[in-house]
């Protein structure tokens, strides 16, 4: 009983390492494929969100949720999208200030049929020639041996591949004392004639995605 909380903590740190080794191999052999249908992105995101509150207060840092409209169908992989903001939520909470908020925002471009969903944290900032290799596989911004956080090296790049095949973009601005922004940006596209699917989360993927958080 001593140490089962340790092995079970490991256990899904090892799942975790697992499964993101499985998805370098698909995107390598191009076979990451889109499960697409139509859903309401800000209960979707809404749902994710909530369940990294707890997680977020253990480390005294806060949540913030907006959206500027309650309801946004697009169609969309709805696995894959909890896969993306799970880790940049991870992200924001390992590389933040204590006592700090992360904000989570959607925002909509009715002209360019985009929906934007941003993720900021107030921590340290990227370096300017670390923004485009950061979503290179393998690429870790602190190579030092005293870093505070550990990681594979290929979280966003996954990030960034699922949200390729999204046909959306993912780019991140960082200003030294302002902490860092990562935004998603994804096409505001609906399958024509295919009714809005009933989204259900299951909490146990926030246990697993963010059990690398010290």
């Amino acid at each position: 009983e001593k140490y089962i909380n340790s092995i079970k903590q490991n256990s899904y740190r090892l799942l975790r390492l697992v499964n993101n080794v499985m998805d370098i191999t698909k995107v390598n052999s191009d076979s990451h494929k889109l499960n697409l249908v139509n859903c309401n992105i800000v209960s979707v995101l809404e749902e994710i969100v909530m369940s990294t509150v707890l997680y977020a207060s253990e480390k005294k840092r806060n949540i913030i949720f907006d959206t500027d409209s309650e309801e946004i169908i697009l169609a969309c992989d709805e696995d894959k999208i909890e896969r993306i903001m799970l880790n940049l939520i991870s992200n924001a909470i390992k590389f933040s200030q204590l006592h700090t908020d992360i904000e989570i925002k959607i925002k909509t471009n009715v002209e360019l049929n985009r929906v934007y969903i941003s993720v900021k944290n107030y921590g340290s900032n990227i370096e300017f020639n670390d923004r485009e290799k950061i979503f290179e596989r393998f690429h870790k911004g602190d190579n030092s041996l005293n870093r505070l956080n550990e990681g594979s090296g290929v979280g966003l790049s996954i990030v960034k591949s699922m949200i390729d095949i999204h046909n959306g973009n993912v780019t991140v601005e960082s200003v030294l004392g302002k902490g860092s922004t990562f935004e998603v940006q994804l096409p505001n596209i609906k399958i024509e004639d295919e009714l809005e699917e009933i989204y259900e989360y299951n909490r146990d993927k926030t246990v697993l995605e963010l059990s690398d958080i010290y």
